[in-house]
């Protein structure tokens, strides 16, 4: 017994370490605590798309935006300061799970955000911030040398919650404009923080993945828009028709995302040039994430109505321009991938951009073709997004140099 009086257990509380991303030969996956995590915001975006279901029309989409943002933004904050400073001990899972709190009274706030309940909402964000806040303390007080990085996030996410937090007691509209110079604020903070991105990368196969994990949890929406859209009791062959597009929209998009843009391979960072197009890929997926999530609204819309009859005018662009979005943002998330713009990547890229145009000239005609037709142009265009990015890559790095 006295061997083992010697040996001394870990201990439940360790101080976080700065684990880089220069080194992408480590194997690094998603822990189980972070998977959790990412249940509330399948929630929230749920809410979300139920939101832009009910109010399908451009007022709809703005109101749908304009919450978006900050939902998703809690979700990168979090992902960012766990892809650099993740340490597996009790303190870290004590502050991961108050968050997780503040996350699902976020999502339970979002229904009515913009109306009764938007106090409640702006202080749910403040919480979700304030103890991201804590996070960077934490780890800037145990790892002196990312200081810099940790101080500037604390001060520049520490005066947005601030911001967010004294919203709840301006009155509307003041309220909405003190939201969007806080999110001003957030986004700056990491925008303008330059070389400090370079010393202090995040974990370049980690973070990919991360990002991977949150865009099959969108396109899991857009499937689950298309089942819960079929009503069975009215089952016909034109509602299955659509059902069974709606699923290939779902498989187009989620191979334009993981084999076209190759949106989740690790990822290079070593110089300013490259920070740029580091930034590029990260921006890039939330206009995709918000296109995929109103293109499986517009398809639930067009689900729910008789096959020969047409979309209203606004419900035919909005699918349109949704399908449109998501193609331009796997463009942009394409192109971070490489080095230089040479005559194959024009070439390569063309007829993307086609599909894209297309896509938003569909809406022209969305009145005159019945909804079932509409869908079906949108779905070959989405399906020759594979064809298309079966040809030869062009020769350049597919790292994010």
């Amino acid at each position: 017994m006295k061997g083992g009086m010697g040996v001394k257990k870990p201990g439940l509380f360790k101080p976080p370490r700065f684990r880089s991303g220069q080194d992408t030969e480590t194997e690094r996956h998603a822990t189980w605590l972070e998977l959790f995590y990412d249940l509330v915001f399948v929630a929230a975006v749920s809410q979300l798309s139920k939101g832009l279901g009910d109010d399908y029309s451009w007022s709809g989409v703005l109101r749908f935006s304009v919450l978006f943002v900050p939902v998703w933004w809690a979700w990168v904050g979090h992902t960012f300061y766990l892809t650099r400073f993740d340490t597996e001990d009790m303190g870290h899972r004590l502050l991961t799970m108050a968050q997780m709190a503040a996350a699902a009274s976020l999502a339970v706030h979002v229904p009515a955000a913009l109306g009764a309940t938007s106090a409640g909402f702006a202080l749910s964000y403040a919480a979700v911030r304030s103890i991201l806040v804590a996070e960077y303390l934490r780890a800037g007080l145990h790892i002196p040398e990312v200081r810099p990085l940790t101080g500037r996030y604390a001060a520049g996410f520490g005066a947005a919650a601030s911001l967010w937090a004294l919203s709840a007691l301006v009155p509307v509209p003041w309220r909405f404009l003190l939201w969007g110079t806080a999110l001003a604020i957030d986004f700056l903070t990491p925008l303008t923080a330059g070389q400090l991105h370079v010393r202090f990368p995040p974990h370049l196969m980690h973070l990919p993945e991360r990002f991977g994990l949150f865009t099959i949890i969108v396109i899991g929406e857009a499937v689950v828009s298309v089942v819960v859209g079929i009503n069975p009791a009215r089952f016909t062959l034109g509602s299955g028709m659509e059902g069974l597009m709606g699923l290939v929209v779902a498989f187009a998009l989620w191979w334009g995302y993981f084999e076209g843009a190759k949106g989740a391979a690790v990822r290079a960072l070593s110089s300013k040039r490259h920070v740029r197009r580091y930034q590029l890929w990260l921006y890039s997926h939330l206009p995709l994430l918000m296109g995929i999530t109103a293109t499986a609204v517009g398809v639930r819309h067009v689900i729910h109505q008789a096959p020969l009859d047409a979309l209203p005018i606004s419900e035919g662009w909005l699918l349109s321009l949704s399908v449109a979005v998501s193609v331009l943002a796997l463009n942009a998330i394409f192109l971070a991938a490489f080095t230089g713009r040479t005559r194959q990547l024009h070439r390569f890229l063309v007829p993307h951009y086609v599909i894209a145009i297309l896509g938003v000239l569909t809406g022209t005609v969305s009145t005159i073709l019945p909804g079932i037709a509409l869908l079906g142009i949108l779905t070959l265009l989405c399906v020759s997004q594979i064809f298309f990015s079966l040809r030869e890559m062009p020769s350049a790095d597919v790292d994010l140099p």
